[in-house]
């Protein structure tokens, strides 16, 4: 399961590290991408310092 994960600082990364593969890091906003099991993303949602999770999609370009 793929997670974008939103945190208040980007120092709860090691944290999420426990739980999967870290896919990618944002430089520009505080969204973390996720790799993990389905089971620890209630997990996840309880770390001090995350603010959102949510499944990762693909996104529609309407022109």
């Amino acid at each position: 399961m793929r997670l974008i994960v939103r945190v208040r600082d980007k120092s709860v990364v090691n944290e999420l590290r426990r739980f999967g593969k870290v896919l990618y890091i944002s430089e520009l906003i505080n969204v973390v991408g996720l790799d993990t099991k389905t089971k620890d993303a209630d997990k996840i949602r309880e770390i001090e310092g995350v603010t959102d999770v949510r499944e990762s999609s693909k996104g529609v370009i309407a022109v």
